[in-house]
C-alpha cells in the first residue's frame, strides 16, 4: 500500500465505490458500519467523521479530486513566503498592510490575506512593545559602572562574607494613586450591532481633568516592608507641617528642607520602633533633587550611620530596586476599583500592605545582585523583571 497521502485517499475512494457497487442498496451508513467492523478499520476520531467521509464519496462518486473552484493558490509559494519572513520577522513597525504594500513594489502578486497566512505558516506571533525608560549612551555607561561597584561592596551570594543586601533598607516615593480605576484604554469598548443601539453611559466614558490623587513613601528590608502596619501618606505628613497662615486650598510639596524634616522626625520615629539599632540598617533613598541637597544628606547621615552613597547610586536604577515592584503590585492589586473618597483608597493600600510577608521581602531583596548582574550583561539597558 501507497504512504503517499494521496494515493491513500484515491485507495479508499475506490474501495468505498467498490462496496458501493457490489452492494448497491448500502447507503453511507451500512458502508461506515461494514468498514468499522473490518479487520483494518480506518483511523477516524469519531464515527460522525467517518460517515461524513463515506457520505461525501458516494456523493461524488468518482476516485479522483474534484478541480479546485476558481484561480489555483499560487501566491503563497517557498519564495513567496520567505520574502514575507524577511520583510516581516524582527522589523519594526511592520504590519501586514505595510508588508503586502511592499511586496507589491517588489513585483509579487500579493494581498492581505495571503501575507496573513504565510505569517501563520511561519508561526510568527505579534509581541507588543515594551515600554522603558529612556537612557542615553552616558546613563547607560553609568548604569554598568554603578552596578559592578554595588556588586562589589555589598556581595553578589547570600550567606557570603561580603553580602549586606540583608541590612538595606530600600526607600522611595510611590506614583500617584488615584480614586479612578486604572484600566486599558483599548479594552473601554462595547459589542453591539450598531453604535445606534449603544445606550450614552456605555458609549462615553467619563475623565477628571484633575484627578485627586495621593502619594506614598515606604521602604523594604529583609524585616518586611517599613514601616510595617501602615506606610506613610505623604498628603497627610504635608498637612500636618502646613504653615498656619498658608492658604488651606493652595497644595504644598516636598522640598529639600521639608525632606529633611520628614527623616528626622517621623521616618526615624519609625525607624528606632521597627527596626531596633539602626546601626545595622544600611539607608537607600532615590536620587531625586530634593532628596540630594546638603540638608537632606545631613538629616539621612543624622538618623542612619550607614547608607548607600548618592556618588554609589545612578539616578536611573529604578528596574533595580525592589520598591519598586511594590508600588507596581499595589497598582496592580487596586486595578478596576473604583472609589468615592480617598479613605476609601487609603483603607483598601493599608490591607494590601500588610498582606507582604517578611519571606517575600527576603526573596526580592536578595534579587538586587542579580538584577544588577542584568544591568552588566545588558550593557546598561533597563532590564525586565527578573
Amino acid at each position: 500500500m501507497s504512504h503517499d497521502p494521496c494515493a491513500k485517499d484515491k485507495e479508499f475512494r475506490s474501495f468505498v465505490l467498490h462496496l458501493k457497487k457490489l452492494n448497491p442498496s448500502w447507503k453511507a451508513k451500512e458502508i461506515t458500519k461494514f468498514l468499522l467492523k473490518s479487520e483494518n478499520p480506518p483511523h477516524y476520531t469519531t464515527t460522525k467523521a467517518l460517515w461524513l467521509k463515506v457520505w461525501r464519496i458516494l456523493k461524488r462518486k468518482q476516485v479522483d479530486d474534484l478541480p479546485r473552484s476558481g484561480a489555483p493558490r499560487t501566491t503563497t509559494t517557498i519564495e513567496y513566503i520567505q520574502a514575507v519572513k524577511e520583510s516581516i520577522q524582527l522589523k519594526r513597525n511592520a504590519s501586514i498592510r505595510d508588508v503586502n504594500a511592499k511586496l507589491r513594489e517588489q513585483g509579487y502578486k500579493t494581498s492581505s490575506n495571503a501575507v496573513w497566512r504565510a505569517k501563520t505558516e511561519l508561526k510568527l506571533k505579534w509581541w507588543k512593545r515594551q515600554t522603558v525608560q529612556k537612557l542615553t549612551n552616558e546613563q547607560k555607561v553609568q548604569r554598568v559602572i554603578i552596578a559592578k561597584k554595588l556588586r562589589n561592596i555589598f556581595g553578589t551570594k547570600k550567606g557570603g562574607k561580603l553580602y549586606k543586601w540583608n541590612y538595606v533598607l530600600n526607600t522611595d516615593f510611590s506614583g500617584a494613586f488615584t480614586l479612578s480605576p486604572q484600566g486599558n484604554q483599548h479594552n473601554e469598548g462595547v459589542y453591539a450591532e450598531s453604535s445606534l443601539d449603544i445606550p450614552y453611559e456605555l458609549k462615553t466614558t467619563s475623565k477628571q481633568k484633575f484627578q485627586k490623587s495621593i502619594m506614598l513613601w515606604g521602604g523594604l528590608s529583609y524585616q518586611g516592608l517599613f514601616p510595617k502596619q501602615s506606610l506613610i501618606f505623604v498628603d497627610e505628613w504635608l498637612e500636618l507641617i502646613r504653615p498656619q497662615c498658608s492658604d488651606p486650598r493652595k497644595k504644598i510639596y516636598f522640598t529639600g528642607d521639608r525632606y529633611a524634616r520628614f527623616i528626622r522626625t517621623i521616618v526615624a520615629d519609625k525607624a528606632a520602633t521597627e527596626l531596633g539599632s539602626l546601626r545595622n540598617v544600611i539607608f537607600q533613598d532615590d536620587q531625586d533633587p530634593k532628596q540630594r541637597m546638603q540638608v537632606a544628606l545631613n538629616a539621612v547621615k543624622h538618623v542612619f550611620i550607614n547608607r548607600i552613597e548618592p556618588e554609589d547610586c545612578a539616578a536611573k536604577l529604578a528596574d533595580v530596586w525592589p520598591i519598586e515592584n511594590v508600588w507596581g503590585a499595589l497598582k496592580e492589586k487596586l486595578r478596576g476599583r473604583l472609589y468615592d473618597n480617598m479613605e476609601q483608597l487609603k483603607n483598601d493600600i493599608k490591607k494590601e500592605w500588610k498582606k507582604f510577608s517578611i519571606l517575600l521581602c527576603q526573596q526580592m531583596m536578595d534579587k538586587i545582585p542579580a538584577r544588577l548582574k542584568l544591568v552588566i550583561d545588558q550593557g546598561g539597558n533597563q532590564i525586565r523583571e527578573h
